[in-house]
């Protein structure tokens, strides 16, 4: 089950190619941001890590 959702939810991010990875650098600030209010846990229930 685990794997299928995994595969999924692939598509998006493999749409987006090489530009994944400038997103993830425009959403860095924003996201610790979230994380340093206490909005969001800092360790992710999914195994998420947040942006360094």
């Amino acid at each position: 089950m685990e794997r299928r959702t995994d595969e999924l939810a692939a598509a998006p991010w493999r749409a987006l190619g090489p530009a994944v990875g400038r997103l993830a650098q425009l959403v860095a600030p924003l996201t610790r941001a979230i994380v340093a209010a206490g909005l969001l846990p800092a360790q992710s229930t999914l195994g998420i890590r947040p942006p360094r």
